[in-house]
């Protein structure tokens, strides 16, 4: 399907996104997608709100009956837009709401709408897809390509926490076992499997300044609301003899599902890895409740993504044709040359078709 099929409307900025957003609901169970927490319209404004960003909503139609809808958002900086619109995680989730067999063209149309807007020179976006995109009309505003990339998020425990430790490396198996032991019997760590809202509220507020890269207390204040207030929604954590939250994790439920969303690791502590210690009472734990598999959201480490199984994401980046197109593009790959942006235009991964 091409993507000029389609008739699109653009609710760019928060007052008009909320006037599409109950046409974004009633399309998520026209659609089959109910289910999928990510393309919520709850949990799309509040991830777009959290990151200081602005949401630019499509409604794509069909015969004059709505039949599509992309969520994407607007990168701000300060404030103001940079000219960048994005949408869809790093895995392809929370950007399309289509029927099968019309999600890439879906994209494809939105993107190009969004492109006409006055203040954007450059759209980007990725979804979870296997099917190739047909080759792309010319549209005299932009130039577009699309890359396929491989992704590794769902991990199976169908055969249970031993079935999945017996999947692993040698080294890997024994470092599971190893770093909770060590964990356990050295530094007095505690698994907490189930977190009241008040304690959760103060993990989050007790690890979001120890991380790597801290996180704004504004910004994870919005983050951790977002999770509790999704269906099924979950959170656990590891704290040491004193009490003090050393890891958090969480997410939602799902029939047979597990979503991981978030995990926070006190970064100062190095006596064990405290990522393979959460993992370890993570895994167990929802095994242990007959969990099938886990997802999760926005990829994993590469440690544990190698026993996911293989899923294919699709990245679209669209710019403005002409001068102001080459200036963007360059000006990205610069500023950020190993983003999206600048590894596509690169020629980065499998190019699959290009406007020109």
């Amino acid at each position: 399907m091409q993507a000029e099929r389609f008739e699109c409307r653009v609710f760019s900025g928060w007052r008009r996104a909320t006037l599409a957003l109950p046409v974004v609901e009633s399309l998520r169970y026209s659609t089959g997608l109910s289910s999928d927490m990510m393309t919520s319209p709850a949990w799309f404004t509040s991830r777009t709100a959290a990151w200081h960003n602005s949401p630019v909503v499509v409604l794509l139609e069909q015969e004059g009956k709505p039949a599509a809808a992309v969520l994407f958002y607007s990168r701000c900086h300060l404030g103001l837009p940079t000219g960048v619109v994005k949408g869809g995680n790093h895995t392809g989730d929370g950007l399309v709401i289509a029927p099968e067999g019309q999600r890439v063209a879906a994209v494809e149309a939105a993107a190009l709408e969004v492109l006409l807007l006055p203040w954007v020179h450059t759209v980007a976006a990725s979804l979870r897809e296997k099917a190739v995109p047909t080759p792309a009309a010319i549209f005299p505003h932009a130039d577009q390509v699309w890359q396929s990339r491989a992704i590794n998020t769902h991990l199976s425990l169908e055969d249970g926490f031993e079935g999945f430790l017996s999947r692993l490396r040698p080294r890997s198996r024994r470092n599971y076992r190893y770093f909770r032991r060590r964990a356990e019997r050295e530094h007095g760590l505690a698994f907490v499997p189930r977190l009241q809202v008040e304690d959760s509220i103060r993990a989050v507020e007790e690890l979001r300044g120890s991380l790597l890269h801290p996180v704004p207390r504004g910004r994870s204040i919005m983050l951790d609301a977002a999770i509790r207030k999704t269906p099924g929604s979950f959170a656990m954590g590891i704290r040491d003899a004193a009490g003090r939250w050393m890891s958090y994790l969480s997410g939602w439920r799902q029939i047979g599902t597990t979503f991981v969303e978030w995990q926070l690791n006190c970064h100062d502590f190095e006596a064990a890895s405290l990522s393979t210690v959460m993992r370890t009472y993570f895994l167990e734990h929802e095994a242990a409740q007959g969990v099938s598999q886990v997802v999760f959201v926005g990829g994993t480490s590469a440690a544990l993504g190698r026993y996911c199984a293989l899923d294919h994401c699709l990245d679209l980046v669209a710019t403005r044709r002409g001068i102001r197109g080459i200036m963007a593009r360059s000006l990205l790959s610069r500023l950020r040359p190993e983003g999206q942006v600048a590894l596509l235009m690169q020629g980065q991964g499998q190019p699959l078709s290009v406007g020109a």
